[in-house]
């Protein structure tokens, strides 16, 4: 176990993130749209195991899984397979919750965010804007626009310039993504910094590693604002453990700055919360998790529920409650006048 260290960060200057399978699961979207198009044309359900087993999460060309499934299903033309196949899950994508607090996060810490994806433009375009990313987002960058696929360094540098920077800062550059070979080699090849989303796999390349492993982009994203997962208690997740051929790095803080880092994301937290303006039921969830923090803090300063809970009891004897509601607007009255 190594000794406590300060955890020393430059803020990152640009967050370049992978939209399939990274912010958006693809697959589950995909699944969906193949189970609709194997009802419309008759075909068995299980076949949906086929066509995703052939389509290797987007990354098979279209032209091939189209002639191969045309092969195995008679009587439907390999032009409407390939049209489904290019149409893809965009209609049935959805953006998780804690994927979209993790970036109004990114937003409140001032750090731009660009997606970085591989694909037709059209249909990656679709599917950011049916997520509501284009709400979340400081712009995103296609290939099939920029002529550059993953992991051609001109498809990062593009990014850059969707923000208005004048070039990549490769100390505080980020990229997110869940694909070795085209989000983790792009940038191991460009010299900046990488988290893995893994989803629970091992890490299998030999020549080239991540900056980070993540299991989820949530995740990765607290790592690049400077955060450890969770952070409520320290832990090494058991996937990065059985991570073969890697040592795992394990940050043990002291126990001030453990507290200073909790507070922090107390605050980041109500930040968040107070920003996006949730309804009840979403609010609700966030302040879950910051009980969960408040919680933490105080387990860590050797403090009881029971002890917090008759330190909030005498503190509201001795102020007041808050069922009153009362707020002061920050002036004074004019000297005289009518109070209400």
């Amino acid at each position: 176990m190594p000794t406590s260290r300060a955890l020393s960060r430059p803020r990152a200057s640009l967050l370049a993130v992978d939209l399939d399978n990274t912010l958006i699961n693809r697959n589950a979207a995909f699944r969906r749209a193949a189970s609709t198009f194997l009802s419309e044309n008759g075909l068995p359900e299980g076949e949906v195991d086929v066509v995703m087993e052939l389509d290797q999460g987007g990354h098979a060309p279209r032209p091939a899984v189209a002639a191969a499934l045309a092969q195995r299903w008679s009587g439907v033309s390999e032009e409407k397979i390939l049209a489904f196949l290019r149409r893809g899950p965009a209609a049935h994508v959805t953006l998780d919750d804690a994927v979209r607090r993790s970036l109004l996060a990114v937003r409140a810490a001032g750090v731009p965010c660009v997606i970085v994806t591989n694909g037709r433009s059209d249909q990656q375009e679709e599917k950011i804007r049916n997520a509501g990313l284009d709400g979340l987002v400081d712009g995103w960058v296609i290939s099939g626009s920029v002529g550059h696929r993953k992991p051609s360094p001109e498809i990062f540098h593009a990014a850059a310039e969707v923000v208005g920077l004048p070039a990549l800062d490769r100390g505080t550059t980020w990229m997110i993504g869940d694909a070795a070979h085209t989000d983790v080699r792009g940038a191991v090849d460009l010299g900046i910094h990488s988290i893995w989303i893994s989803d629970g796999r091992p890490w299998t390349e030999a020549s080239y590693w991540p900056t980070h492993i993540a299991s989820d982009v949530v995740e990765a994203i607290a790592q690049v604002l400077g955060e450890r997962p969770r952070l409520v208690r320290d832990r090494v997740p058991a996937w990065l453990l059985e991570t073969e051929s890697r040592q795992p790095e394990v940050y043990q803080a002291a126990p001030a700055e453990y507290r200073a880092r909790l507070r922090e994301t107390l605050r980041e937290e109500v930040t968040v919360l107070l920003a996006e303006d949730p309804g009840p039921a979403a609010a609700g969830e966030q302040l879950v998790e910051i009980l969960e923090v408040v919680h933490a803090v105080a387990a860590d300063l050797g403090i009881s529920p029971e002890a917090l809970q008759e330190l909030r009891r005498s503190r509201a004897e001795t102020r007041g409650t808050y069922e009153s509601r009362t707020i002061w607007t920050g002036r004074y009255a004019a000297r005289g006048a009518d109070r209400p």
